[in-house]
């Protein structure tokens, strides 16, 4: 495809995450200009892929071919303008793509994005890891969402501790929730993406929430242990998944639980440290 694309890019830090392969290979292959929030920036730089071009999200292209990443009706809608739409068709927007892609129960982000990336030609290499590092398990107990809240990083910790250096992250206004978890152990908070990304480096593993942070540490190439509740990890899972199996009103993506469950209660702290010690004991020179 040689005419130039506008890609709008998702606005979340997990699924921006997962989608930026997609992109690349996208912007591999012809012009491209991606639209987006300003954080783009700073996690394109994160990741080490400087060479996307960002423009903010509320400008619209001109004209063109739209590429929807973003899988909003809204976006859809405001780009509708554009002789050709690429997108998945879902959240009732299919009317509004020219090109729409049909949903697959089940799928992973990732491929979704991946399957927008083949309609335009361009095919997303198969990832190569590096190994993690040593340093330090990585602790991230906090998310927006009350859903996704594991409520035992605190226990997790004390039964670790006595091994293996921990350390809790806190994302930008978490500090206060994260510091009344870690206890005594140590937090690092509010760290720019790059200087997040470089942190990480020494992490042995990334406990977390299902959450964009854990697609962050696994962009960088820490090995993750990601906590599922309600949610699907065959959708938005990322590393290894330890869950307390199906439910019965799941999978679910709601911030808040009309139904005051409190399904991820049933995942006690002993299984993810010994999903923890398991990954420890496979790591080269490990006692």
């Amino acid at each position: 495809m040689a005419e130039a694309l506008a890609i709008r890019a998702p606005d979340h830090l997990g699924d921006a995450t997962m989608a930026i392969p997609a992109m690349r290979a996208i912007a591999g292959i012809t012009p491209s200009t991606i639209y987006g929030p300003r954080s783009l920036l700073a996690l394109f730089e994160a990741v080490g892929v400087p060479d996307l071009r960002v423009r903010p999200a509320a400008e619209l292209p001109g004209e063109g071919t739209g590429v929807l990443f973003k899988p909003s009706f809204h976006a859809a809608l405001s780009w509708r303008h554009l002789g050709r739409r690429f997108g998945i068709a879902e959240n009732g927007r299919g009317i509004l793509l020219t090109d729409p892609l049909p949903q697959v129960p089940g799928e992973h982000r990732r491929e979704g994005y991946a399957r927008i990336a083949a309609a335009l030609g361009a095919v997303v290499p198969e990832r190569v890891r590096r190994p993690g590092g040593r340093g330090f398990v990585g602790l991230n107990p906090w998310s927006p969402s009350a859903t996704v809240r594991w409520p035992y990083f605190g226990e997790l910790a004390d039964l670790l501790a006595g091994d293996f250096p921990v350390v809790f992250f806190a994302g930008p206004g978490e500090e206060a929730p994260v510091r009344a978890i870690a206890g005594p152990h140590p937090v690092r908070a509010g760290l720019p993406l790059p200087e997040l990304a470089a942190v990480l480096r020494d992490c042995a593993v990334f406990v977390s929430n299902d959450s964009g942070a854990a697609h962050f540490a696994d962009a960088v190439d820490v090995p993750v242990i990601m906590v599922h509740g309600s949610t699907d990890p065959r959708r938005t899972g990322a590393g290894q998944a330890v869950s307390g199996g199906p439910i019965w009103c799941g999978p679910c993506y709601r911030k808040t639980c009309i139904l005051g469950l409190q399904c991820l209660t049933r995942i006690r702290p002993p299984t993810v440290a010994d999903a923890v010690r398991m990954h420890l004991d496979r790591l080269p020179g490990a006692r």
